[in-house]
């Protein structure tokens, strides 16, 4: 929730003790003291701000430090829009400082403006979250945190709706690295050393995103071949078997789309076992149906069948950890026992709690009966109708029984 801040004797660019007259809301509230102590040391630590202000020019450098730590009391309280006056204000403070020797304060104002666009970012203030994030590239440009602002400018860009300027943004990143490990004479991304697998690392969340952005754009052609990049890297890696589902997933998915099912149907087969090596405990029930449903109509059945099954087999075990996870929650009886909120919050967040939990099961069954639907259907394209017919019963009912 953003509340307005109207301060019409005052400059509004600049907090003041009038701002914070303003109720906490507890779904936002980051604190771990009752809300009430932490706007205390709000209004404290911002007449420390306001005593730095009084000593005048000569004293700015000790304003930034109680600035950031008024921020940092603001951003527990959800008062994000507040937070970010401070933190202008903190950065305004730095780049003063910084104009008798250009750069000496670089390393604050880029901690600063990282702070700045979260605030900015919680607040819903893309535009100027962006234009936070290009400024720091602006300042930052040997640092090791321009990656992750690479990053939040492309997912910002998307935000808005630019889609192709986030296009271009993630295309920028994914250049940027590959040039870098081509310089460090660590061309291919999953070398086993330190440094090459750190760098492949990047270089994959990059292409990740690359890739998310061409199939948007709908070159979803282009997205696959950067996401074949992506699984190959991720198959190089220890314990990464979630990383290689999903990208497999998104892999097989954009070569049906572009016309290239035997493709995608050739990557499922080598995968496969790599996939089949997984407890099997509910992790990768979607994805197991997902290929399911990919295959079956790439002329595979009987592949889509195993698939099938095996998303049924884990979806059977969701119910059930959703479902012993519901009666825990049913059971607990301290919900009432935290001394820092008020009964009606308490009892407002039990009620929240169980819904929640609820729900889970509810989208935990729900998933089961798509994942037997589609096993019944790789069962009739077999001609084991009275097995798909079984299913397709069970799926009806709602029953979790065993599949024949």
């Amino acid at each position: 929730m953003c509340y307005p801040v109207v301060v019409p004797e005052h400059d509004s660019e600049v907090l003041h003790r009038e701002m914070l007259d303003r109720p906490v809301d507890e779904r936002r509230y980051q604190g771990v003291v009752r809300p009430d102590k932490t706007v205390r040391w709000a209004v404290e630590q911002l007449a420390l701000v306001e005593e730095k202000r009084r000593a005048g020019p000569s004293h700015l450098a000790a304003l930034p430090g109680p600035l950031r730590e008024l921020a940092e009391l603001l951003t527990e309280l959800g008062w994000d829009d507040l937070a970010a006056l401070a933190r202008r204000e903190e950065l305004r403070a730095y780049r003063k400082l910084d104009e008798p020797k250009p750069g000496a304060f670089a390393g604050r104002m880029v901690e600063t403006m990282v702070a700045l666009r979260r605030n900015l970012v919680e607040d819903g203030r893309y535009e100027e979250a962006l234009a936070v994030a290009d400024e720091q590239l602006a300042i930052d440009r040997h640092r090791s945190g321009q990656e992750e602002t690479r990053e939040w400018r492309t997912v910002l860009l998307t935000r808005l709706g630019r889609h192709e300027e986030a296009l271009e943004s993630a295309g920028a990143a994914v250049a940027e690295l590959r040039a870098g490990l081509e310089r460090a004479g660590l061309e291919r991304a999953g070398r086993k050393s330190a440094g090459g697998a750190a760098a492949g690392l990047k270089l994959c969340h990059a292409l990740t995103a690359f890739a998310e952005r061409l199939d948007r754009v709908g070159r979803v052609a282009e997205a696959a071949d950067a996401t074949a990049e992506v699984l190959a890297f991720w198959r190089g890696q220890d314990d990464s078997r979630y990383q290689v589902a999903r990208s497999l997933d998104e892999l097989s998915d954009r070569l049906v789309r572009s016309g290239r099912g035997e493709e995608a149907y050739e990557v499922i087969v080598e995968v496969w076992p790599q996939l089949r090596r997984d407890d099997g405990y509910g992790e990768l029930a979607e994805i197991w149906h997902n290929l399911a449903v990919r295959l079956l109509p790439l002329s595979h059945p009987r592949k889509a069948l195993a698939a099938g099954s095996e998303a049924v087999r884990r979806h059977r075990a969701r119910v059930h950890g959703a479902r012993e996870q519901h009666r825990a929650v049913e059971e607990r009886d301290d919900w009432d026992d935290d001394h820092r909120y008020a009964e009606w919050y308490l009892r407002e967040r039990r009620r929240a709690e169980l819904e929640e939990s609820q729900e889970r099961v509810r989208q935990a069954e729900q998933a089961l009966r798509e994942a037997l639907r589609t096993l019944a259907a790789c069962l009739r394209r077999l001609d084991r109708t009275d097995a798909a017919a079984a299913v397709e019963a069970e799926a009806a009912s709602g029953s979790s029984s065993s599949a024949q």
